[in-house]
């Protein structure tokens, strides 16, 4: 049998120094022996007076069966037992479009991001077993890489991190710990149900698999680190491109993306998109874009709405990522220039000490109504607003919710991208640098 403790002991090490550790904790075999383990290593950190960090644990009730309310009582009696802080959130899932065990995946992750502070980790008591169950359902699922790399042992959650301590150990080293240590746990009927399709693999699949290949899981697992590894070596290698390609308002230059073969095309689209929105797009759907911004004309101005409220639009060869809609613009405001301005629907104005613009009189931020004309700090004579913005090359979506800044009733600056005549810093003067920060979806 698998020696767990010293296996998870070694595991966390890296963690000991944090200040919190939560264990996602739904009173199942295998988070039961995690707790049981995580109790027997603050035990011995106690005696050998050691440093460990703050034990948690959080259960959360689905409410979607009528023990729920019981196990959740049994869990918390089990943590009263070890010592451990309980802490217990329902949420409701009935209803979602999505099918139940995805719905209550999002709910639950939702919850365990709330309570992570900066620095703490969640422990989850995924094994062997369910990594081999995920990295065959992705693949059934038609999943790339980044799929079947399935469940990874550590990453970022909210303000702190998940880590899986367990997830290289068999479901049947768990088993044996449990009954070495005569544990009590929850079984829930519905993991019985093979109406599901995780159920299906394992109550049906699974053992057909054993009996020809018995180390399946190892390489399953194994599978699925390379495919880890060279999902990130890909990432490194998209984001290095999309870096070179991608401008300091945070568009991406399609010319260049053009000139590529158009896998790389869509390889770079995707994580354009991700990175802006937070959306991972089928292959259809990027292969709809790919086609519809790579053969835009320079004067066209294409869109294409994602879910969530984003969209993507064209202007001059740029694609741009942001909000669907155009907030109505909100009413002019005062502005003190030593503290940020939050705009609703539009984003924040701020300024920073030892730049160029110097206001002469009471502040105030106001919007394109139609009209506006500008003399620029060393210009003649005045221009068109409207011109200006066409020649800076600011997207037409963007043009009217930029911040125009009013010093006594007088246009001082647009935004932080120019700064009107009598209004600029002389040499030795010390004026303020305007910094805007467009409401963005991320």
């Amino acid at each position: 049998m698998t020696e767990l403790l010293p296996l998870v002991n070694q595991a966390l090490t890296p963690f000991f120094a944090r200040e919190k550790l939560w264990l996602a904790y739904s009173g199942g075999l295998d988070s039961q022996v995690l707790l049981h383990l995580l109790w027997r290593l603050r035990e011995q950190a106690s005696i050998a007076e050691t440093p460990f960090p703050i034990l948690n644990a959080i259960h959360i009730n689905h409410q979607l069966q009528s023990p729920a309310g019981t196990w959740a009582a049994h869990c918390q009696r089990q943590c009263t037992d070890y010592d451990i802080p309980f802490t217990l959130r329902a949420v409701d899932v009935s209803g979602r479009r999505r099918g139940i065990e995805a719905s209550a995946r999002d709910a639950r992750y939702r919850e365990f991001e709330d309570v992570l502070r900066e620095g703490d980790v969640l422990l989850l008591a995924h094994h062997l077993d369910d990594q081999a169950e995920t990295l065959l359902l992705r693949l059934l699922r038609g999943a790339g890489v980044s799929g079947l790399a399935a469940m990874p042992i550590r990453r970022t959650l909210g303000s702190g991190e998940l880590f899986r301590p367990l997830l290289d150990v068999p479901r049947a080293s768990i088993e044996a710990y449990a009954k070495e240590y005569q544990l009590s746990w929850i079984e829930d009927p519905s993991n019985t149900d093979t109406h599901y399709r995780r159920n299906f693999l394992r109550q049906r699949v699974m053992p057909q698999l054993a009996e020809h290949w018995p180390d399946y899981r190892v390489g399953f697992g194994r599978a699925a680190r390379l495919q880890a590894e060279a999902a990130q070596l890909l990432d490194e290698y998209i984001d290095a491109d999309l870096r070179a390609m991608t401008a300091d308002d945070a568009s991406l230059d399609l010319a260049s993306l053009a000139g590529l073969p158009e896998i790389r095309q869509r390889a770079i689209l995707r994580q354009f998109i991700i990175q802006r929105s937070g959306l991972a797009l089928a292959s259809a759907q990027l292969d709809t874009i790919v086609s519809q911004f790579s053969a835009a004309r320079s004067d066209s101005q294409p869109e294409f709405r994602l879910a969530g409220g984003s969209v993507l639009r064209a202007y001059r060869q740029r694609l741009f990522c942001g909000p669907a809609l155009q907030v109505a613009v909100a009413p002019d405001c005062e502005w003190d220039i030593g503290r940020p301005l939050i705009i609703p629907g539009v984003g924040c104005i701020s300024a920073e000490p030892e730049g160029d613009f110097v206001p002469l009189g009471a502040l105030e931020i106001r919007f394109r109504q139609g009209g506006e004309r500008c003399q620029l700090a060393g210009e003649s004579h005045s221009r068109s607003l409207k011109k200006l913005l066409q020649e800076w090359q600011v997207p037409p979506w963007q043009r009217e919710a930029l911040p125009l800044i009013y010093c006594n009733g007088e246009l001082a600056a647009i935004a932080n991208i120019a700064i009107c005549e009598g209004f600029r810093a002389q040499p030795g003067e010390s004026g303020w640098n305007i910094r805007w920060e467009p409401e963005t979806l991320t």
